[in-house]
């Protein structure tokens, strides 16, 4: 019996994103779906196990994302919470093993377990391969590449020493240098046995190659990839860059407020429209919208609802904000179209506005106005135009 243990109950903290690495998008899908399915659709992997975050916190989402993928198959893919440090999320993820193995009938010394952290959505069915062959000769396997690098050793940290500090360091020959990866993969019974020695003895170790081989068992080394790297910042991640562009107009009427990016404007006229008519603002909806390819404000707030009459636009742009929340908005860009009336005392308070809506930096923010020179609708005080471009990032 062959099972795959992915650990995926970290929070990301080094990754300064909204969401944690394993739910942000690699190669069209999430993190963690790409690694579970590299796994789960190996011919010789029967069951995976995934361990998520010791609070539940994410049970639901992984609950939405790993369902699909059981139903194309008869393997089964089972969860457990983690705990508060990655050891006691793999021995939690253990002990669910042991308990499938046992009901499945089949012997801790018979069964063989791939551990891989979900930070590594590179794994592919190569290495998976090596590291089943390897464990059918071998009690403990680990994946490893060897270093490109030149490499040094010191007995400190350079983060731990102000700017450029002169540190006594050996050379270590590169060729005898490898870069561990995961899988990492054992017997059942050897990966328990060692960890309950570990614990015992105070030691944790660096990963679980570390603690096998701790307990005395010789781990070999199978090759990994330079593509099974491990995500940790936001520079390993290749985020996906999309633009979108939106468009409104709306006409110029008496008895009216004008409304502009939130912002009330002084104006014998106001601009008609279901909601509050804020031509600026439905612009910048749109080309959110159309950037995270979700359609234009019509399909989510359509003029025939009265849900939305004299709504408020910014709240609007609020929600459409919640519907990018896998998201980072870089930045927003409104240019204005009005003949009247003058808009530039009224600048910085619609770019405030704005920037709070979307719960981004002011200076990711930029609107401006500018005149037709009296020609067409805004030329002749009909209507006000918007045009709004922006850029985001799928997370």
């Amino acid at each position: 019996m062959i099972y795959a243990l992915i650990v995926a109950a970290g929070k990301g903290s080094r990754m300064n994103a909204d969401i944690p690495k394993q739910l942000m998008h690699y190669d069209g899908k999430t993190v963690l779906e790409t690694v579970t399915r590299q796994f789960y659709e190996h011919e010789k992997i029967d069951a995976v196990v995934v361990v998520s975050p010791q609070d539940g916190s994410l049970d639901n989402i992984y609950d939405e994302i790993l369902t699909p993928i059981t139903a194309e198959s008869g393997k089964c893919i089972l969860m457990c919470n983690g705990g508060d440090e990655r050891y006691e999320s793999v021995l939690n993820g253990l002990d669910l093993i042991c308990g499938d193995a046992e009901y499945r009938g089949v012997s801790a010394e018979d069964t063989i377990v791939l551990i891989h952290d979900a930070a590594r959505p590179g794994v592919d069915a190569e290495i998976i391969n090596r590291n089943i062959d390897a464990a059918e000769k071998y009690r403990a396997v680990v994946t490893a590449i060897p270093s490109v690098d030149s490499v040094r050793i010191a007995d400190i940290a350079l983060k731990e020493v102000p700017e450029y500090p002169i540190i006594k360091s050996t050379v270590v020959e590169r060729r005898n240098v490898f870069c561990v990866q995961t899988p990492q993969t054992f017997r059942l019974s050897d990966i328990l046995s060692a960890y309950a020695k570990a614990e015992r003895d105070g030691y944790y170790g660096t990963d679980d190659a570390s603690v096998a081989e701790y307990s005395g068992i010789d781990v070999a080394i199978v090759e990994g990839s330079r593509a099974n790297f491990k995500i940790t910042t936001q520079e390993d991640i290749s985020m996906t860059v999309r633009t979108g562009m939106g468009y409104d107009v709306h006409k110029l009427v008496p008895d009216r407020d004008l409304i502009l990016c939130g912002t009330p404007v002084p104006y014998e006229k106001g601009l008609l429209g279901h909601s509050d008519a804020d031509v600026a603002t439905h612009a910048l909806m749109d080309a959110l919208l159309g950037a995270a390819g979700l359609g234009d404000i019509g399909r989510h707030f359509p003029d025939t609802d009265d849900k939305y009459k004299g709504a408020n636009s910014l709240s609007l742009l609020e929600e459409v904000r919640e519907l990018l929340s896998d998201c980072r908005i870089n930045n927003v860009d409104i240019t204005i179209i009005a003949q009247e009336p003058k808009l530039a005392p009224y600048n910085r308070q619609m770019t405030e506005n704005i920037a709070g809506a979307l719960g981004i930096d002011i200076s990711s923010v930029n609107v401006k106005a500018t005149t037709t020179e009296g020609l067409g609708f805004t030329g002749n005080k009909d209507g006000i135009a918007a045009i709004a471009c922006c850029a985001i990032e799928k997370l």
